[in-house]
């Protein structure tokens, strides 16, 4: 199996080691590619000849190229899980994820997760991301319900990871927060990464990786008691970890329900986190000039949210 890769502006004098961990596949270890450079799996296309140093730094263009090979099928227990299919090829499909299901286990969660169903469900999935994340591309937290992009093979899990590391994926997100922006539309510019006490949490600091999110106030609710809420459009042009939810929480809106970032998440538990992965649309992996475009409905929570949220 090979893996194809082109460093972007993002990545331009990262270490070889970071580059190849956050492009390569899901979730990677840094242990992980250092093995694969040491035992000569990774070639620079570019200057076509083997790369051997973990902290050789790419440069902006240059394209490189990792033979995997293959591991042992998954040990993982398929589980019956409902997970509609919104599109649906020979190598790649779009699915409905549901809220409260992680997309593949992490430490210290033993609970069910999206890759136990997918592999009751369906009986090719791409091996590239691990042996604990077959098929998933790119994921949705826990709590975020949306539209999921997964790959039956690994030469569609590859084009489909490019698509996302060069940005040509344009996902859109609703969701209600509290309060509402100062400037109705914007963009927020701030790098992300993990909480320096709170290791489960994500937040703005200098030294995180770029993270921008363009949002747009759709609909403003003000309550009976005073209180006010918005619904909010967003874009992502980066795919940090719990991105929109620390983006929003910094600019003084969490989103409604996140047990992370908002203090008042307990009085909207029934609603769970009304954070939605409403829409994506990417360029066909394999067809020239062929568009794919996948939009769900709201779920039953948020209209509900809406209907009864003057009240609060």
């Amino acid at each position: 199996m090979q893996i194809f890769l082109t460093v972007s502006e993002d990545y331009d004098q990262s270490r070889l080691d970071v580059f190849l961990k956050d492009n390569a596949g899901d979730d990677l270890s840094r242990s992980t590619v250092q093995k694969w450079i040491d035992s000569g799996f990774v070639t620079n296309k570019t200057k076509e000849q083997l790369a051997h140093k973990n902290g050789y730094k790419v440069t902006l263009g240059e394209e490189y190229v990792v033979d995997v090979i293959a591991r042992p099928p998954s040990r993982l227990e398929p589980i019956a899980m409902d997970i509609p299919v919104l599109y649906d090829e020979d190598e790649f499909m779009v699915i409905h994820k549901k809220a409260g299901i992680a997309c593949h286990s992490g430490p210290g969660d033993d609970q069910p997760s999206l890759v136990n169903g997918l592999l009751h469900q369906f009986k090719n999935l791409s091996a590239t991301g691990g042996e604990r994340r077959p098929g998933i591309v790119h994921r949705l937290d826990k709590p975020t319900e949306g539209v999921l992009i997964i790959a039956k093979t690994d030469r569609a899990h590859a084009a489909l990871s490019k698509l996302f590391q060069e940005r040509l994926v344009d996902k859109t997100y609703y969701a209600w927060v509290l309060q509402a922006p100062v400037e109705a539309e914007g963009t927020v510019n701030l790098p992300i990464g993990r909480h320096p006490v709170e290791r489960v949490k994500m937040c703005v600091r200098e030294d995180g990786r770029m993270a921008i999110t363009h949002y747009k106030t759709e609909k403003i609710v003000q309550t009976q008691t005073g209180r006010k809420f918005s619904l909010m459009k967003l874009g992502l042009e980066t795919g940090r970890t719990h991105q929109i939810r620390v983006h929003m929480a910094k600019l003084g809106c969490p989103v409604v329900g996140d047990s992370l970032y908002s203090r008042s998440a307990k009085d909207y538990t029934q609603y769970g986190l009304l954070l939605f992965a409403k829409r994506l649309e990417f360029p066909h992996p394999f067809i020239p000039d062929k568009r794919i475009l996948v939009e769900l409905e709201f779920p039953e929570r948020f209209k509900t949210f809406e209907r009864k949220c003057p009240s609060y």
